[in-house]
């Protein structure tokens, strides 16, 4: 399977204009998207919209936004999690996948409008369109799962970057002010590829691991943490492989988890914490997985 070049950014300026270059073509017609059982089809869409009385704010996910944010008396619009994170590591042609929204503020106002729509709400409190089709999800910070949970406690909308699974995943822009808020270390992880599992709690505990395999094969992992490490340690005691490899193919349409990183990560439970570190340089740069200590390993 091939997959895009791995480019990351190495500041915000850089991931700047590169979401301003993706915002200046962004059509969804030549983009290649697996649909989802819980993503409207554009027939759908395009019978919602015929229906519905709002001025349609639709043709494209920039007008998209400048609807939600002037709709929104008080507060802000931010994109979230992966649309950044792959503009960010592969550039504006290496993102295909959902588009997450986050508004900070006034909420209610936009209910009418997504009931107008008929979007799709989802089981942890988000609505779900299709704009230019594109799939949205459309959030209110306080109300994401992990917040909801006490799993993180809401302080500003800096927070959620303590919700996401992975660290590449904890980034927002303020679409008003373009301004990014991500932790300090951000883009020094992404340009090192530094790995890490920010928060294990999850509703879909195999849906995380699976995201975790696929980071460290498709977004080219060098290195993980020791924490890391143990979670997928401990997730691969907990799933086979082959339950992995199912969740993997219903969720993405297509698998890439090969079995034998899977059976190296199941190994390391028959060792020390001392000799797994041992497999590991100083900056836990997983040397181990390139120089086939408990086999190859495509990554």
């Amino acid at each position: 399977m091939d997959f895009p070049r791995i480019n990351p950014v190495a500041n915000s300026d850089e991931l700047r204009e590169r979401i301003s270059a993706f915002f200046s073509s962004n059509s969804r017609e030549k983009r290649a998207y697996k649909k989802t059982s819980n993503q409207l089809t554009i027939s759908e869409f395009e019978c919602i919209q015929e229906k519905t009385n709002f001025a349609s704010p639709s043709q494209d996910i920039r007008t998209f936004l400048n609807f939600i944010n002037s709709a929104i008396s008080n507060g802000d619009v931010y994109l979230f999690g992966g649309m950044l994170r792959d503009i960010a590591i592969f550039g504006k042609s290496g993102f295909y996948s959902d588009i997450d929204i986050v508004i900070e503020g006034d909420w209610d106002t936009l209910i009418p409008y997504f009931h107008s729509t008929k979007a799709i709400k989802n089981k942890y409190g988000g609505y779900r369109l299709l704009v230019d089709k594109w799939p949205v999800d459309v959030w209110q910070a306080k109300e994401t799962w992990a917040i909801k949970q006490g799993l993180v406690k809401y302080k500003d909308i800096f927070s959620l970057t303590d919700t996401t699974i992975l660290n590449w995943d904890g980034i927002l822009m303020n679409w008003r002010t373009k301004v990014f808020i991500h932790k300090k270390e951000y883009f020094e992880d992404i340009n090192k590829r530094t790995l890490k599992v920010v928060l294990t709690e999850n509703p879909n505990p195999i849906g995380t691991i699976v995201r975790v395999f696929r980071h460290l094969y498709h977004k080219d992992a060098a290195k993980i943490t020791i924490p890391t490490i143990h979670f997928i340690v401990d997730a691969t005691c907990k799933y086979s492989y082959h339950e992995i490899k199912k969740a993997e193919l219903s969720s993405y349409g297509n698998s890439i988890i090969e079995p034998h990183l899977y059976m190296f990560f199941n190994e390391l439970q028959y060792y020390s914490e001392k000799e797994v570190k041992l497999m590991f340089d100083k900056n836990f740069e997983p040397n181990c997985l390139r120089n086939g200590l408990l086999g190859q390993l495509a990554i």
